[in-house]
């Protein structure tokens, strides 16, 4: 028997195992206050998910903020050293109701890796991210675009950035036919628009979108771009997750920060993206920074899952028979030295799920 044998319906259990995925490739936890700089909301508004910044004077006269976003903590506090920045993070943050005076606290997990860039580099985050959705649920999406394909093709239709940016709402939304009509109206290219509307309307494994993606390759740059998807997805297919990936550029972010590969994840039974994630080396530019990017977030609140002062690093069972329990307590005890979680139960809960099973027996504890 393994610990992925016993599923639980425990939110707890489920934000355990993500911290202990993000562990055990590498990531440590990073931690931060409940409070920012005021000054770097406001420098960064654009990039926030919510532009309303919930601010207040701190007793010293400094302005703080509420924390809005992880993201922006990170990318100010890594620096541009060799070793790569690899971090994981279980966090709330706080936001104000767009239409009402309410603070929402939200739940939110998430990796963010800061270094030298590499396909293998990128493929892990990705990766990460298939795995997050895997730990929640049995059938999840993670759908993938590149921001270096749409970036390229927009910047051949001349047009100035506020059409761009209409055409890049309209591929969000799957709007094929309004982009037909903005392109119409501002004379693009033929060839260049019906790349536009199939970009908008492509939708599939990768495997079944090469030829066209690789038809809208105009130039070096978009070329970049489609093959690196595809180093991508050639690395992801030996994991055995690459079922669960699809091709669709509704998936898109913020063009003047994002420039890479973009994502997000969806589960079953939850109509909006539970996972949002993508490369931004445009915004370590910004800071400063020559390092690259990558990173997700996962929202907590829209899966049912809270973080838990209480919740251990790890949680063990060990199962045993009540009529030989000579030398258990002292077993237990053993594991207790070195976890912070251990339930010796005769028979295992339904609802719960731990990272190692033993069975106590014979005097000795025996790794199920």
């Amino acid at each position: 028997m393994n610990s992925d044998q016993i599923i639980s319906n425990s939110e707890e259990a489920d934000l355990l195992l993500l911290q202990q995925l993000y562990a055990s490739y590498g990531y440590s936890k990073f931690r931060m206050s409940k409070f920012e700089d005021y000054t770097l909301y406001l420098q960064n508004k654009d990039f926030l998910k919510d532009g309303n910044i919930i601010s207040f004077n701190a007793p010293d006269g400094r302005l703080l903020a509420l924390k809005q976003d992880i993201t922006l903590s990170i990318v100010k506090n890594a620096g541009d050293a060799d070793a790569p920045h690899r971090v994981y993070y279980i966090e709330n943050v706080y936001r104000a109701s767009d239409d009402t005076n309410d603070i929402r606290e939200i739940p939110q997990a998430g990796v963010e890796y800061v270094g030298k860039m590499d396909t293998y580099v990128l493929s892990e985050v990705i990766l990460l991210a298939l795995e997050s959705l895997a730990r929640v649920s049995d059938n999840y999406i993670l759908g993938v675009s590149h921001m270096g394909l749409l970036r390229g093709l927009l910047e051949k239709t001349g047009l100035d950035r506020t059409a761009q940016r209409e055409i890049l709402n309209c591929i969000q939304n799957k709007a094929a036919h309004e982009i037909r009509r903005i392109c119409e109206k501002n004379c693009v290219e033929n060839t260049l628009a019906a790349q536009l509307y199939t970009l908008s309307t492509l939708y599939g494994r990768p495997e079944d979108c090469a030829d066209a993606l690789r038809s809208m390759a105009v130039d070096a740059a978009t070329r970049d771009a489609v093959n690196e998807l595809f180093a991508v997805y050639a690395l992801l297919q030996e994991t055995g997750h690459s079922e669960n990936l699809r091709i669709d550029f509704s998936v898109s972010n913020n063009m003047k920060y994002y420039n890479g590969i973009a994502f997000q994840g969806f589960v079953d039974g939850t109509p909006r993206s539970v996972l949002s994630g993508g490369r931004y080396d445009d915004l370590m530019r910004k800071f400063g920074r020559k390092s690259g990017a990558i990173g997700f977030a996962v929202y907590l609140d829209l899966l049912g899952v809270r973080d838990s002062a209480e919740s251990a690093d790890e949680q063990i069972l060990v199962l045993y028979d009540p009529q030989n329990v000579s030398g258990l307590a002292a077993a237990v005890q053993s594991l207790q030295r070195a976890h912070t979680a251990v339930h010796a139960l005769e028979n295992p809960q339904p609802d719960a799920r731990y990272s190692r099973i033993y069975r106590y027996q014979e005097g000795r504890l025996i790794l199920q």
